[in-house]
């Protein structure tokens, strides 16, 4: 659902040098709510477990950020569809007024108050704004290229100046939290920070959060009083009446569950996280770029998809971007949104693939021949005798064991040998790769609304939170700088597509596919919309409601 005020980086700029408004505000022709939604209670599963990051601390989840986004002031938040908005909060607006040099100014609500009483203005900005770009993480990108952030003597506007251009700024001042809050991801601070937002924390626990209305909130006032979050998986049972539940988890079993329920409305549909294959760019055989081509090629992924999934979801395909998820508007294939029928096992040459890089086994034993490695049957060896025998790191998920054993698998009948190292989590496998401790890792990478977030990768600083990678060349960081610099949508999609092309030609990563999400609702509620991320579903729970008593005929 796009509100008034929607409006990304595509609306923001068209070759247009000078202020551009983008007026920040939800719309006021919300569904008529029922008089007594403030005293209900709404059951929300969401991917846990939980901690009390907050947005800027390099442990913050999808889901710790969601909550965040309905207890403290942003900016701009996230649409079901991805899509950024403004909230008409406690930043009331967001005016880009000069592009030489870049320019924005925000304006701050008068008379907002933390729920400590003590008032919102624009010191808490500066404060977020000195905290963030001292943060070596890529979630602190933006806030680095902004070089003087001044008060109005009002303090109710805040103008930020950069010293280098970055056109996704509208992602900036999200989350922000009161002057002093010092960042930690315990729990035990989440419930002490103060907030300001919709809803404010009860209590909370690894598997349990209760949020409460804020009374003093404008905005949306006829909202649920209470949400109940939890990460106890799909809720079924009669006895939670208004429930939503997203889950990363989509199986033959849970589905068939859920559509024996006629109480449950459900859809299928993309998440915003890339399931996929790393390499190492300086281990003694993995950096060899006819290992890492034999081993991406062997991977028949249309096959893993019918096995992971077969008829039940909605079309994940093959993946053809390492920076882009299969959900994402400038996804360079097919959208995966649209029921499919029972997928069937393709194998493509690389030469006639979408982007020269589709799965082939015979090709795949041709290049080690071909570079030089020898098969016999014990195996494949180089000519000096050494065998090729690699280890790999995976990820935490039971979806990144089901794939890494599948995969393991494909290899060994080619005469390929991997030993399997847990580890315990998707940034401890892609640091595995990025420090060369194992040659290649299986995990998931979210993305995020900004191309930047995944590309960052394979350009600058090798953050922890950006998934590092060990590989670097100039001509990546240039088309990165290029693409984070360029206002106009059209021109750094395509400069984030070439960026894009050459990660994967020269094969440091091997994506696999997008994982599907499982949406879930009651069907005692409206507004509820399928959504690409657990933010961009939670942000949506102000407008949520209950769905009028079904008329007898």
């Amino acid at each position: 659902m796009v509100r008034r005020g929607s409006l990304g980086r595509g609306a923001v700029l068209a070759l247009v040098a000078v202020a551009v408004l983008i007026p920040i505000g939800r719309s006021s022709a919300n569904a008529a709510k029922s008089n007594s939604l403030n005293s209900k209670t709404i059951n929300v599963s969401l991917p846990g477990p939980f901690n009390g990051c907050t947005f800027l601390d390099p442990g913050a989840t999808p889901t710790t950020n969601a909550i965040n986004d309905l207890i403290v002031p942003s900016a701009f938040l996230t649409t079901s569809a991805g899509n950024l908005y403004g909230e008409n909060g406690p930043i009331a607006s967001a005016e880009l007024t000069s592009l030489t040099p870049e320019t924005v100014k925000y304006t701050i609500t008068p008379n907002e108050k933390w729920s400590n009483g003590t008032s919102f203005n624009g010191n808490d900005l500066v404060g977020w704004w000195l905290r963030a770009r001292a943060l070596r993480t890529v979630l602190s990108d933006g806030y680095r290229d902004v070089k003087t952030l001044t008060v109005a003597n009002d303090g109710y506007s805040v103008t930020a100046v950069f010293a280098t251009p970055y056109a996704d700024w509208n992602l900036l001042f999200r989350d922000v939290e009161a002057l002093g809050t010092q960042g930690s991801c315990t729990l035990s601070s989440l419930v002490a920070r103060p907030s300001l937002g919709p809803y404010s924390v009860a209590s909370a626990t690894l598997n349990r959060i209760v949020l409460v209305m804020n009374k003093h909130w404008p905005i949306d006032t006829q909202r649920f009083g209470r949400i109940v979050i939890t990460d106890a998986g799909a809720t079924l049972t009669s006895g939670n009446a208004h429930f939503v539940n997203f889950s990363l988890v989509v199986n033959r079993s849970l589905v068939q569950a859920i559509s024996s329920q006629p109480n449950v409305m459900s859809h299928i549909g993309s998440s915003s996280n890339i399931e996929e294959i790393s390499f190492a760019s300086a281990r003694p055989v993995i950096k060899r770029i006819a290992v890492r081509e034999a081993l991406s090629w062997s991977i028949a992924r249309q096959a893993l998809l019918n096995q992971l999934w077969g008829a039940v979801t909605f079309s994940p395909s093959v993946a053809v971007s390492a920076l882009f998820s299969q959900g994402q508007s400038n996804y360079p294939g097919p959208p995966g949104t649209s029921p499919s029928a029972q997928t069937t096992t393709t194998t493509l040459a690389p030469s006639t693939a979408h982007n020269g890089l589709g799965d082939c086994v015979q090709c795949a034993i041709d290049v080690l021949s071909q570079g030089g490695f020898i098969r016999s049957p014990s195996g494949w060896t180089t000519v000096n005798g050494t065998p090729l025998k690699l280890k790999m790191a995976v990820g935490p998920s039971d979806l990144d064991h089901t794939v890494a054993t599948t995969v393991v698998g494909e290899w060994a009948s080619i005469g390929i040998t991997v030993k399997v190292v847990d580890v315990s989590s998707d940034v401890a496998a892609a640091v595995a790769t990025a420090t060369n401790a194992d040659d290649l890792a299986v995990f998931t990478r979210p993305t995020i609304t900004a191309v930047s977030y995944a590309a960052r990768s394979w350009s600058g600083p090798g953050y922890a939170d950006a998934y590092p990678s060990g590989w670097r060349s100039v001509a990546m960081t240039a088309l990165f700088n290029q693409a984070t610099a360029n206002f106009n949508p059209v021109t750094a999609t395509s400069t984030w597509l070439q960026m894009d092309q050459k990660i994967q030609s020269a094969y440091w990563v091997r994506p696999l596919f997008t994982s599907p999400s499982l949406l879930a609702w009651s069907n005692t509620l409206t507004g509820v919309t399928t959504s690409f991320s657990v933010p961009g579903l939670l942000d949506e729970v102000p407008i949520w409601s209950i769905a009028p008593p079904t008329s007898q005929g």
